[in-house]
C-alpha cells in the first residue's frame, strides 16, 4: 500500500469503537488455568468494540498491545493518547499531549516505556506511571528513515530497530545504543517480499476493497507492500512478523520469519500466512502486533479494513489467539474469527479452544423493517458483508428492523453494527479526526427486544440513554433468551443521518449446532501456478457453511477459509514449494436460510404515487394542481403508508400509469382517536404472475390526532 496515500487518507476515514468501563476484578488462576472474571462479559466479537466516551479521536491503525506492570496498553496510530486495561476488556483512555503521534512503536526497558514514530528522529520516554500520560523527549535517532519503526529491547538490554514499508525495499534491522539511540551496527536486510513464491503476498484486483492508487489501474500481478515489522521473542526464538500487500485488500495479512538471533538470519515459515481472513464480516488481518497475555499465551491484534457511508474506506481492529507449537511454528486461528470468542485469560490453549460455539443465527434470515431507503435493502443487514448496509428512510425515533430467525432459538449474544447513512459529517468526511470535526454527536441510541410471536415483546437491551459511539456494539446477554424474532428500534440517530445498520448479527444455539467433517473432498493444485488450488466437496444438507483448513503437515492445518453458499473454493494463498493437506468441516446453526419466494411478492422497481388536489386537463403529467408523493415498492414489503393526510381530494395511481383510486377525504375521516379504518377501498387491482392471480391491492384510511394516513396493502391469497 502507498503509505503516503495511506497517511493522507486514513487519518480522516477510520472508525474504532472502544467501551471504557471500570476495571473488573480478576481472581487467582486455578489449577485448570481458568481465570474467573466476576462480572460479564466473558467474550468479545471482532471487530473489536472500544469507546472513548467524549474523546473524539477515532483511529484503529497499526495497533500495538504491550503488557507492562500487569496492565495491557493499547496504542494506535494518530492521536496523542492510548488506552490501558487490567483484563483486555475494560479500557480507560489516557490523554498524553507529549506522546508522539503517527505510526508508533512502544517498547519497555526495565521500568520505563519508550516510544517513537515512523520516519521521525525523536525518542520519548514515559515519566512515572503510563496511566498518568506524562512523556518527554529523551533522545534522537541517527536516521529519520525508520519506516514503520519497531523498537525491541532484548532480555539482555540490547536495543534493536526493525523497520521497512515498501513494494521494493526490504525489512531491515539495526542495533542501537540503548542509552543514546544511535546506530552501533550496519543496517542489515532481513527479507524482501516474494509474491511469486508466497501466494498470500499477491495483490489480486479481485480482492480490492477500495483503491488508494486512483491514478492507475491495479495489475493482475504486483509487488506487494511489505510493511509493519514486529518482533516477538518466545522460547528463545525471535519471530519477525510483517504485514503483506496493503489495507485496501481483503487478503491483507501477516506472515512471519524466525531466527535464533535478533539480527538474523531470518528463515521464512512455510506455514505462512500467520493471520489471514478473506471472508466473513471482518476480513483482513494485517499490520498489528503479537503479544503475551498474563498467562503467557500469545495473541495477535490486527488492522482490518472498514467501509462506511458512501464507500469511505478506513480501518478497525481484530484480535486472534496465537501459539507456537512443539516444533517452534508460530500460528494463529482465524476460523470463526468474527464469531464470539473468549477474552484473553479465559481459556487455556486459546488457539485451539477459544470459539464459544455460539453460531450466527441471523445470516440470510427474513427481515422486516419500518421503511427502506431506495438502494439499501433490508437483506443487507444480515448478509455478512461489511461493505453493504440497510438504511431506513429517516432517522426518526421508531424506525425499526426485525430479524426472523425462522424458529425459536437460544440467543446468547448480539453485535449491532451501525452505518452513517446521510450523516452530516460522515466517517472520513471533513474535520473527522483529532480535535476537528463539527462537534456534533456521533452516538446511536436504540433498544433491542425479542419475541416468539412478533406481537408480544420483551426488552433485552435498552440503549435509550446511550451517549457513546458504539459502532460495533457487541452485547453478551447475562443469560441466554429463547426467541424467534429480534427487533432493534431507533431512539436517536446522530448528525441528522438516517437509521442504518450494516449488520445485525445474532449468536446462539450452541446446544444444537452441528460440525461435520466432509468425507468427499477433491483438490486440484494448479500445475501452472502452484500458489493456487481448487477444492470441490460433497454438500452437507442444511449446512450454513464450511471451514476449509489447510497446511503443509496433516496435523498442522493452521490456515483456513470460511465458505458460505458454495461447495467449492479456489485458494490463492499457498506457498509454491511445499505440498499441502486439506480438510473441510461443515457447520450448521440449526436454522434455515430465508429463501425468497417470488410468487408471494410483487413490485421490485415499481412505484405508486399519491397526488393531493385535482389534476388539470389531459394526462396530467407535470400539471398537478397540488403535490405528489411517490413510494418505491419492493419484494416482500406488502404495506405502504402515506402520512400527514389532511382534508382534500386525493388520487392514487401507479406512477405514470393508470389511476387506482381517487376521492375526497373529509376531516371526519382523517381526524380522530379511533383505531379502525374510516374508509376502505377493496380490489383496486389484481396482483399476480403470468396468468395466475395471487392477490389484490387494497386501501384504507386511518384517522389521527391532527391528520390521517392512507395505507396501501398488497394482500395475497397465501
Amino acid at each position: 500500500m502507498n503509505k503516503q496515500a495511506f497517511k493522507a487518507v486514513i487519518f480522516l476515514v477510520i472508525s474504532i469503537c472502544i467501551t471504557g468501563m471500570s476495571c473488573s476484578r480478576v481472581s487467582e488462576k486455578t489449577e485448570d488455568f481458568t481465570v474467573r472474571i466476576t462480572d460479564k462479559p466473558m467474550t468479545f466479537c471482532n471487530p473489536i468494540n472500544l469507546s472513548v466516551g467524549s474523546e473524539r479521536a477515532r483511529r484503529a491503525g497499526e495497533p500495538i498491545v504491550t503488557l507492562y506492570n500487569d496492565y495491557y496498553y493499547l496504542f494506535v496510530t494518530g492521536g496523542r493518547g492510548y488506552w490501558y486495561s487490567d483484563n483486555m476488556r475494560d479500557w480507560t483512555y489516557v490523554s498524553a499531549p507529549e506522546f508522539p503521534g503517527g505510526v508508533l512503536s512502544v517498547a519497555a526497558k526495565g521500568e520505563t516505556l519508550y516510544a517513537c514514530s515512523m520516519n521521525q528522529k525523536n525518542v520519548y520516554k514515559c515519566i512515572g506511571d503510563p496511566k498518568e500520560g506524562k512523556w518527554e523527549q529523551t533522545g534522537t535517532f541517527d536516521s529519520d528513515r525508520y519506516g514503520d519503526a519497531n523498537m525491541f529491547f532484548d532480555d539482555d538490554g540490547r536495543l534493536y530497530m526493525y523497520y521497512g514499508w515498501s513494494q521494493v525495499m526490504p525489512i531491515k534491522v539495526v542495533e542501537l545504543d540503548p542509552n543514546t539511540f544511535k546506530e552501533i551496527s550496519e543496517p542489515k536486510v532481513c527479507f524482501f517480499g516474494d509474491y511469486k513464491e508466497h501466494g498470500f503476498e499477491r495483490r489480486r484486483p479481485e480482492d480490492l476493497i477500495f483503491p488508494y492508487f486512483n491514478h492507475r489501474p491495479y495489475f493482475p500481478e504486483e509487488y506487494p507492500w511489505i510493511e509493519g515489522p514486529w518482533i516477538v521473542k518466545h522460547n528463545g526464538k525471535y519471530y519477525l512478523q510483517y504485514a503483506a500487500i496493503g489495507l485496501e485488500f481483503l487478503s491483507y495479512s501477516h506472515g512471519v520469519y524466525v531466527s535464533d538471533n535478533p539480527m538474523g538470519p531470518f528463515e521464512y515459515s512455510q506455514h505462512n500466512p500467520l493471520t489471514f481472513k478473506t471472508t466473513g464480516f471482518s476480513p483482513g488481518a494485517g499490520h498489528g502486533s503479537t503479544f503475551h497475555d498474563k498467562n503467557g499465551q500469545l495473541w495477535t491484534i490486527c488492522m482490518i479494513p472498514s467501509m462506511y457511508g458512501a464507500g469511505r474506506g478506513g480501518s478497525e481492529m481484530s484480535l486472534f489467539p496465537t501459539a507456537v507449537d512443539a516444533e517452534a511454528v508460530m500460528h494463529s486461528n482465524t476460523a470463526f474469527g468474527d464469531y464470539p470468542q473468549y477474552y484473553p485469560g479465559i481459556k487455556k490453549d486459546a488457539v485451539n479452544n477459544n470459539f464459544t460455539g455460539w453460531m450466527l443465527l441471523s445470516l440470510k434470515k427474513y427481515v422486516e423493517v419500518s421503511s427502506t431507503l431506495e438502494g439499501y435493502r433490508p437483506a443487507n443487514a444480515v448478509d455478512e458483508n461489511f461493505k453493504t448496509h440497510w438504511s431506513a428512510q429517516t432517522g426518526n425515533p421508531g424506525e425499526y428492523l426485525t430479524v426472523d430467525l425462522g424458529k425459536e432459538c437460544k440467543v446468547y449474544a448480539m453485535q449491532i453494527n451501525f452505518d452513517q447513512q446521510d450523516a452530516k459529517v460522515q466517517m472520513g468526511g471533513p474535520g473527522f479526526g483529532f480535535g476537528g470535526g463539527s462537534g456534533l454527536d456521533r452516538y446511536q441510541s436504540y433498544t433491542v427486544q425479542v419475541s416468539n410471536d412478533n406481537k408480544n415483546w420483551s426488552m433485552v437491551l435498552d440503549r435509550s440513554n446511550n451517549k457513546q459511539d458504539l459502532r460495533h456494539d457487541y452485547v453478551e446477554l447475562p443469560e441466554p433468551v429463547n426467541a424467534r424474532y429480534v427487533k432493534i428500534t431507533n431512539v436517536f440517530t446522530h448528525e441528522e443521518g438516517k437509521f442504518s445498520v450494516k449488520d445485525f448479527r445474532i449468536f446462539g444455539n450452541p446446544d444444537v449446532a452441528k460440525f461435520t467433517k466432509v468425507a468427499d473432498v477433491k483438490v486440484v493444485r494448479n500445475p501452472e501456478d502452484r500458489r493456487d488450488a481448487t477444492l470441490l466437496w460433497t454438500p452437507v444438507p442444511e449446512a450454513d457453511g464450511y471451514v476449509v483448513r489447510y497446511g503443509i503437515e496433516p496435523n498442522k492445518l493452521y490456515n483456513n477459509y470460511m465458505v458460505y453458499d458454495a461447495n467449492t473454493i479456489t485458494i490463492h494463498s499457498l506457498n509454491r514449494a511445499p505440498e499441502y493437506y486439506f480438510e473441510v468441516e461443515a457447520f450448521d446453526s440449526g436454522t434455515d436460510f430465508y429463501r425468497e419466494k417470488t410468487e408471494e411478492t410483487m413490485g421490485r422497481g415499481a412505484e405508486i404515487e399519491l397526488q393531493k388536489g385535482r389534476r388539470g386537463m389531459g394526462m396530467g403529467f407535470g400539471q398537478d394542481a397540488g403535490s405528489t408523493l411517490r413510494i418505491m415498492t419492493y419484494e416482500g414489503v406488502n404495506e405502504y403508508v402515506f402520512d400527514n393526510i389532511t382534508p382534500d381530494f386525493y388520487t392514487l395511481r401507479h406512477t405514470f400509469g393508470p389511476v387506482l383510486w381517487s376521492g375526497e377525504l373529509t376531516a371526519a375521516e382523517l381526524i380522530g382517536s379511533g383505531t379502525e379504518p374510516t374508509l376502505t377501498a377493496k380490489n383496486l387491482t389484481e396482483l399476480g404472475k403470468g396468468t395466475t392471480v395471487l392477490g389484490m391491492m387494497n386501501l384504507k384510511v386511518l384517522p389521527g390526532k391532527d391528520s390521517g394516513k392512507i395505507v396501501v396493502t398488497y394482500d395475497y391469497n397465501k
